[in-house]
């Protein structure tokens, strides 16, 4: 997990698409809308499938599916005036969104604007996921929890099923096969940084024992 910037897009756009949604007749205006609405949904996947590097924003496992979920962190039947706004928009996996959050809300107050409203879990965009969960070690496990009794924390760890052993295979299974560190917290990075170190060492000795005509 980590923090993620919003993908910029065409402001002028975006406000188009919210009244829109907030005044359109349609009875699904995000499936069925018009050209410009299939348009910002086609060219917002691109730009968070960059952003997140082809992860899940909520739990940071890979991405394997061709079409990944597309998930209001505010749900779109609640606040239209949010259901084409970027900063309540993220790629998330089939998991995250379909077994876990479901149709959960997560907003806590509502703001004057989307910056300002509350929300019970870590958001993708405005909150810094190291500052509500910690990643730290057991002797043979890595441990999530909960940073100084942090209720975001809590819920994010709660809702997402984070501390998991499933959940947590399937993070372990993805460092081993990643080298995008600024996705890892904690322990995590710094055994993966530790690991491809060791590695290149080790490579280093190897080419010096065999090298390469030519080397």
């Amino acid at each position: 997990m980590k923090k993620l910037k919003v993908p910029a897009y065409d402001w002028r756009v975006v406000k188009e698409l919210k009244r829109y949604a907030l005044t359109t007749k349609a009875k699904d205006p995000w499936g069925h809308g018009k050209s410009s609405s299939k348009a910002f949904k086609r060219e917002m996947t691109k730009l968070m499938l960059v952003e997140q590097s082809k992860r899940c924003g909520y739990c940071g496992c890979r991405l394997f599916e061709k079409r990944p979920h597309r998930d209001h962190i505010a749900p779109k039947e609640d606040y239209q005036q949010w259901m084409f706004w970027p900063e309540n928009l993220v790629l998330s996996c089939f998991t995250c969104n379909t077994d876990l959050k479901k149709s959960f809300d997560p907003v806590v107050t509502m703001g004057s604007t989307y910056r300002l409203t509350e929300f019970s879990f870590v958001h993708p965009y405005i909150d810094t996921p190291t500052d509500h969960i910690d990643f730290t070690s057991g002797d043979l496990e890595l441990i999530i929890q909960e940073k100084n009794g942090s209720l975001k924390g809590k819920k994010t760890i709660e809702i997402f099923d984070l501390a998991s052993v499933e959940r947590s295979k399937q993070r372990a299974k993805d460092i081993m096969h990643d080298d995008d560190v600024e996705h890892l917290q904690g322990d995590y990075r710094e055994l993966l940084e530790n690991a491809i170190e060791a590695l290149q060492k080790k490579l280093v000795k190897v080419k010096a024992r065999f090298p390469r005509p030519g080397d």
